[in-house]
């Protein structure tokens, strides 16, 4: 018993559009089969292994504390034997040290330095200058103030210097991480500021001083906008800065890699 004859579709485009979703159907079975095909014989394209995205290394310049380091050494009574005992006691401040080191080199290259957390006493006696209402100078005399230390570094022994480094450096890492760094690498963070302060422009053979408030400042702006570390190089003298830098290039040299 036959069933009920359906029409065609009298209307032209009706029957067009049939026939284009007929032959869509059987390009779509046709790819299927072909595929299935392939597979099977094994012969499929394989996969490309995406690749990855280069990144810049996370440490730039890695530090290897030597084999046996004992992680309790004492990083002031180290100092001090480095320096001398007598100069260290007259020089710096024992409580919390590795800290406070750490804190201070890492503002050297920035506006200020909080005085609370920097290991190292100001220099006697005040800021010398020179001059009279109309115009206040820097004196000459006030390089002298820094005299003591400028020998200080000047003196230390490059390699000797750097092994202490390398023997208290998990204790600097340790620090800066806890001072808000838990990412960042504190040896990558001393060149930084090692090379910033190599940097540093030569002072001008006249400074010029402003006193808005009980201290000093800069009269030039584009001197008093320079960063804590290298307004120190500025107020000791372009002799002393220059015997400071040579030390540091010295101590660069020896922990970048």
């Amino acid at each position: 018993m036959y069933g009920p004859k359906r029409d065609l579709p009298s209307d032209p485009d009706e029957r067009l559009g049939r026939w284009i979703l007929g032959g869509v159907v059987l390009v779509a079975v046709a790819v299927g089969v072909w595929l299935w095909q392939r597979n099977k014989n094994g012969d499929e394209t394989p996969p490309v292994a995406e690749q990855p995205v280069a990144t810049a290394p996370k440490v730039k310049n890695p530090i290897e504390t030597p084999a046996g380091t004992d992680a309790s050494l004492s990083a002031s009574d180290e100092a001090a034997k480095l320096i001398g005992a007598e100069n260290f006691e007259t020089m710096f401040v024992p409580d919390d040290f590795v800290r406070k080191v750490v804190a201070t080199v890492d503002n050297l290259a920035r506006p200020k330095i909080a005085s609370r957390m920097n290991p190292a006493k100001p220099p006697a006696g005040s800021v010398a200058t020179v001059g009279n209402d109309t115009e206040i100078v820097l004196g000459a005399a006030n390089y002298a103030r820094y005299a003591q230390w400028v020998e200080m570094v000047d003196a230390l022994d490059a390699d000797t210097t750097v092994e202490l480094y390398r023997r208290l450096y998990p204790q600097f890492q340790a620090a800066y991480e806890s001072l808000g760094n838990p990412d960042g690498y504190f040896n990558d963070r001393v060149i930084e500021v090692l090379d910033h302060l190599i940097a540093a422009p030569v002072a001008p053979d006249t400074i010029v001083l402003t006193r808005p408030n009980v201290l000093y400042e800069f009269a030039d702006p584009a001197l008093e906008a320079e960063s804590a570390g290298r307004k120190l190089l500025l107020r000791m003298g372009p002799g002393n800065a220059s015997r400071v830098k040579m030390k540091l290039r010295d101590i660069r040299d020896r922990i970048a890699s």
